[in-house]
């Protein structure tokens, strides 16, 4: 299935007030998250996977394959992942580009897993997203910017990927008509379908590994919104597991990058003889990883940039409204 040699994240600095701004936009209640960890006016999807893929290959094997996902990129008609690979001077690289699901970061690494066992060299994963949401829905949907990237080989690593499970309902919870600039959303929904498919693949994931869901060091989970994480308690997951992967709460929701950073995170503590769990979650469908880790982590300090620099209301604003209609 493949193993992760290296790994790397990237959060911008930039938290933005949600209180203030819900506040702003007439949305009164406890804010679901402290601040919304909020992309520079000069930075976007391609920037911000730039920074995780250059984090993650330096002194590490030149890939042979890179594999972007995002629901963001920051224009269309054109593969993300060739222009990533060509800003890092990687251009004879076999660029693929996944999208539209908040989970696919984990399908990734098993695309990535069987490109390096078929081809001997290693492949790049790189998940980035920034689905931007302002007005009305930005207290809701959480809107933050991030990015993970993972260099998965056929040997030499220390994340073996294992066994794996999905389970899936055709729902609508978060999507996006044709060229729409925001999202759509119905949280009850949202809360409702994660709920039921994330333990359907855990107890598919334990009929293929015997390992419950307890007997993980850590849950590294697709996080669209602080009460999704609380429902993994009703599968077995103990807030334990949870404890330094959890990051909803605190700088919001990543996106398809929400799975890679909290793998990051798990990464970065783990040790020889653990298993982590990767639990992708979107659109109806999730997917759960079993990683076994089988030597020593090369941690990348991902826990270090979850602090971040405050930034008033005033900026927010000025760099988010209209971002995606008039690009800066």
């Amino acid at each position: 299935m493949g193993e992760i040699i290296r790994h790397g994240a990237y959060l911008p600095r930039p938290r933005a007030p949600l209180g203030e701004i819900q506040s702003f936009y007439g949305r009164p209640g406890r804010p679901r998250a402290k601040a919304l960890c909020t992309p520079a006016l000069d930075e976007d999807v391609l920037t911000m996977a730039y920074e995780a893929a250059t984090r993650t290959l330096e002194g590490a094997p030149e890939p042979g394959a890179l594999i972007a996902v995002s629901q963001s990129p920051p224009f269309g008609l054109r593969k993300l992942s060739a222009t990533l690979a060509r800003a890092l001077g990687i251009d004879g690289v076999l660029p693929l580009d996944l999208g539209g699901h908040a989970g696919a970061g984990v399908d990734a690494l098993q695309l990535a897993g069987a490109i390096a066992a078929r081809d001997g060299a290693p492949a790049l994963v790189v998940v980035a997203d920034h689905v931007l949401s302002t007005d009305e829905r930005v207290c809701d949907t959480l809107s933050a910017g991030g990015s993970a990237a993972f260099l998965v080989g056929d040997a030499g690593g220390y994340g073996r990927l294992g066994p794996s499970s999905r389970a899936g309902r055709e729902v609508y919870d978060v999507w996006r008509l044709g060229t729409e600039p925001e999202p759509r959303y119905r949280l009850e929904v949202l809360f409702d379908a994660y709920a039921t498919t994330t333990a359907q693949a855990l107890v598919g994931l334990e009929q293929a590994t015997e390992r419950p869901s307890s007997g993980y060091a850590a849950v590294c989970a697709s996080q669209p919104h602080p009460q999704t994480l609380r429902a993994l308690g009703r599968a077995g997951v103990a807030p334990e597991q949870l404890e330094h992967t959890s990051f909803v709460g605190d700088i919001g929701n990543l996106g398809a990058a929400s799975v890679g950073v909290a793998l990051a995170l798990g990464l970065d503590r783990a040790e020889p003889g653990q298993h982590l769990l990767a639990l992708g979650y979107g659109a109806g469908e999730a997917i759960a990883q079993d990683i076994e880790v089988t030597g020593p982590v090369a941690a990348a300090a991902t826990a270090d940039q979850l602090a971040g620099e405050a930034i008033d209301l005033s900026t927010y604003y000025r760099w988010t409204r209209g971002r995606q209609a008039e690009p800066h």
